[in-house]
C-alpha cells in the first residue's frame, strides 16, 4: 500500500488520521476512567457472589443454632421405685423399670396379663414379696453370661436377654444366695407355648421363635441317653419333626420324667389329618430357660 499511494492521497490520509488518533486517545481516556474496572476493583458478579456466600454462611449459622436449640433432650427416667443400672447394658434397667412400676402400681393382676412368658401358676408365688423385689432392684445390677441380675438382702431378680430385648422384662425372682430353679411348670409351659405357635394359637402374637427361642441351640452337647457322644439337638437340625397340628389339649401337657439334666414332657395333639397323637418332648435348660431338643 505504501508503494502505490500518491502524494495527494497520502496527504489526505494524513489529515484524516488526526481525528482518528484523537478518537483513539479519547476512547483510551474513557477506558481508564469509566470503562472496564481494573483488577483491584470488585466486579458486580464477584460482589453478588460474596453477598450470596455471606448470606449462606449466616443462614447456615442460624440453622445450626436453631437445630441446636431445638434438639430434644433425652427422655427423663419415669417416676417410680429406683432401679439400679447394669454397667455396660443400659437397656436392662430400662426394660425392668416398667415391670416394677406395674407391680407396685397395679399389683399381681397387672403383671400377670403382661408376663405371658412366665407360667401363670408361678406368678403369684414369685412376685408376691414386693418389698424383697424392690430391695434387690435398687442396687446396681451385674450383667452375666445369660442374664442381668440384681441382688438384694433377701431376693435376687434376673432378666433374660429376650426379656431385655422386648422392652418389658418379666424377671425370675429367687432367694439370695441360691440359683434359679426351673421346675415342672416351666417345662410344661415351654411345650404349651411351642404347640400354641404351631397350632396358630400362640399365648401372645409376639411369641415367635426369633424373639423368644424355645428350640435348643444347634450345639454338639445333646446326649439325653448318656451315650458319651453328644450331637446337636435333633429339633434344631430338623425343625419339621412335628407335622402341622390343628389343636392340642393343654390339660394333657405334663412332665413324665426328669433326670437332672433332661426333662420329658408328654402332650396330646391332633395332627393336620385329624388324627390323635401323643408326643414326647425332651427338654433341657439353656440360656433362655427350658428349650426343646427333640420330639418323639
Amino acid at each position: 500500500m505504501k508503494n502505490r499511494a500518491a502524494p495527494p492521497r497520502r496527504s489526505r490520509v494524513g489529515r484524516t488520521a488526526l481525528p482518528l488518533i484523537a478518537t483513539i486517545a479519547l476512547v483510551g481516556a474513557c477506558d481508564s476512567a469509566v470503562g472496564i474496572p481494573s483488577d483491584q476493583a470488585a466486579s458486580p458478579s464477584s460482589t453478588v457472589e460474596s453477598t450470596v456466600e455471606s448470606t449462606d454462611d449466616e443462614s447456615a449459622a442460624q440453622l445450626s443454632a436453631s437445630t441446636t436449640a431445638t434438639t430434644p433432650a433425652p427422655p427423663p427416667i419415669p417416676p417410680g421405685p429406683p432401679v439400679g443400672e447394669a454397667p455396660g447394658n443400659p437397656q436392662a434397667a430400662a426394660a425392668l423399670r416398667p415391670f416394677v412400676n406395674d407391680l407396685t402400681g397395679g399389683g399381681i393382676g397387672v403383671v400377670t396379663a403382661k408376663c405371658w412368658t412366665v407360667p401363670p401358676t408361678d406368678i403369684p408365688t414369685m412376685y408376691f414379696d414386693t418389698d424383697a423385689i424392690l430391695g434387690a432392684v435398687a442396687a446396681p445390677a451385674v450383667d452375666g453370661q445369660y442374664a442381668v441380675t440384681w441382688t438384694g438382702p433377701t431376693a435376687m431378680v434376673a432378666i433374660k436377654r429376650s426379656e431385655i430385648a422386648s422392652g418389658y422384662a418379666c424377671p425370675a425372682v429367687y432367694p439370695t444366695g441360691t440359683a434359679p430353679v426351673f421346675d415342672a411348670a416351666d417345662a410344661a409351659y415351654t411345650v404349651d407355648r411351642y404347640l400354641g405357635r404351631i397350632a396358630g394359637i400362640p399365648v401372645n402374637r409376639d411369641d415367635v421363635e426369633e424373639r423368644y427361642p424355645l428350640v435348643c441351640e444347634s450345639r454338639g452337647t445333646w446326649d439325653p441317653n448318656g451315650t458319651g457322644s453328644p450331637t446337636a439337638p435333633p429339633l434344631a437340625q430338623n425343625p419339621a419333626i412335628l407335622p402341622s397340628i390343628t389343636s392340642f389339649d393343654p390339660d394333657s401337657v405334663f412332665v413324665t420324667a426328669q433326670n437332672g439334666i433332661y426333662t420329658q414332657v408328654n402332650a396330646d395333639i391332633i395332627d393336620a389329618s385329624g388324627a390323635y397323637q401323643n408326643r414326647t418332648f425332651v427338654l433341657t435348660v439353656g440360656g433362655e430357660g427350658y428349650c426343646i431338643g427333640d420330639i418323639a
